[in-house]
């Protein structure tokens, strides 16, 4: 049986300096540290670069260097991703492209030759064939999606003994999280080792492969202690660990298949719905509408501006405030945090305000939504409409995947 763990892990620009730095004493640091401890250990990371950018610039430079000797050694693959960790799904291809490139530049300047991403991780596994499309034509060879991208529907039968291709370009690998294991993992649903096999055991067959995907902070910040779980089960001799790179030539037969577009937070009913997105752009939330409209304003005033004697500057803030966690807080489902939320915005509105010459009214338009915003999450909050959105999706999630709901 052959383990792929894939981990994602990630800060939002302009992150508090005193989080970024307990998180990585909690997880970063244990993660890596397992692999330099176990020779044997292989992980395909995603590291968005806005978040490497923070890694060296408080302090732990070391940590970085550490990867880019596991990416020598062959332990570690990292993949390319979104620098800022954009919903590329709701984004123009123009915007896809910038992010994607910005990312790539950034970490070839810190890692070097080595940095060389065979695969991408959408952020939020956020799927969409308009993203698929771009990042095979920009030259990478996978992707790594939810399972309910297969067909709709949870749980989806992944045959474990071959992969899968995009529809019409049988070079573009697409694999699959799998979404109960995962999920279990991420709840503390599996409490040892021998648990988490024999649901993986379950999942392959016993001979095949499974690839487990979660944010790498579940290991030892969302959840104390799971570092020390992470080292127990790479310390399983019967396993054979690969990245995914590594499946991907293990198992060269492949079958044609045409994903759906949704998310590794996905329901089914959002999918029934044609809500695939639903926790960053949700049709029935205020907030999400008005966060779109000032997004929205932001790129097409910034990108009309490219004479503007502060374009640079707007541009990058831009780039920056496209950073997907202020609509996920705002979906509730199943955290909810005002300050991420007014943080989104008031970026948004910065990179507006920091032209010389906007269009008129722009910035006006751009306080006005910030505002309405403001206002309408204030209503959430006061209402109960976020504690209520947050348990009935917690409740739903653990039904769909099978799992005790108390």
């Amino acid at each position: 049986m052959i383990w792929s763990n894939f981990l994602h892990i990630y800060q939002p620009p302009e992150q508090n300096k005193d989080i970024v730095n307990r998180i990585t004493f909690e997880s970063y640091r244990p993660i890596i540290s397992t692999l330099k401890n176990n020779q044997k250990a292989r992980l395909t990371l995603n590291i968005n670069a806005c978040l490497t950018e923070q890694l060296i610039q408080h302090g732990h430079g070391d940590l970085v260097s550490d990867m880019r000797g596991l990416l020598h050694s062959g332990q570690l693959e990292l993949t390319e991703s979104a620098k800022y960790h954009a919903l590329l799904a709701l984004l123009p291809e123009a915007e896809i492209r910038r992010q994607i490139q910005l990312n790539r530049e950034t970490h070839q300047n810190i890692f070097g030759e080595i940095y060389q991403p065979k695969g991408f991780f959408i952020p939020e596994m956020a799927y969409s064939r308009k993203v698929a499309d771009i990042v095979a034509d920009m030259g990478y060879k996978w992707i790594i999606i939810s399972e309910i991208s297969l067909g709709g529907k949870q749980n989806s039968n992944i045959n474990a003994s071959q992969t899968y291709h995009l529809k019409g370009n049988p070079d573009f690998k697409v694999f699959f999280r799998s979404q109960r294991i995962s999920d279990l993992i991420h709840r503390q649903g599996i409490k040892n080792a021998a648990n988490f096999f024999s649901e993986a055991k379950k999942k392959s067959g016993g001979n095949g492969y499974f690839i487990t995907a979660m944010d790498g902070e579940v290991y030892g910040h969302h959840r104390s202690g799971y570092e020390k779980f992470l080292r127990q089960l790479y310390a399983n001799k019967s396993i054979e660990f690969l990245t995914i790179s590594k499946i991907a030539e293990k198992y060269p037969i492949s079958a044609e298949i045409e994903p759906v577009s949704a998310s590794w937070s996905a329901l089914e009913e959002d999918l029934s719905a044609n809500i695939p997105y639903s926790l960053w752009n949700h049709p029935d939330n205020p907030i999400h509408k008005k966060q779109w409209e000032l997004t929205n304003l932001a790129m097409n005033v910034i990108n009309e501006c490219k004479n503007d004697l502060e374009f640079k500057s707007a541009r990058a803030k831009l780039d920056a405030a496209l950073f997907s966690c202020q609509y996920w807080w705002a979906s509730s489902i199943p955290w909810w945090k005002l300050e991420m939320i007014e943080m989104g915005a008031s970026m948004l509105k910065s990179a507006i305000n920091l032209l010389e010459q906007p269009p008129a009214g722009s910035k006006e338009k751009a306080e006005s939504l910030y505002n309405e915003i403001m206002a309408a999450a204030f209503n959430w909050e006061n209402s109960g409409k976020a504690r209520a959105n947050a348990e009935y999706y917690t409740k739903k999630i653990s039904q769909e995947l099978g799992e005790y709901v108390p």
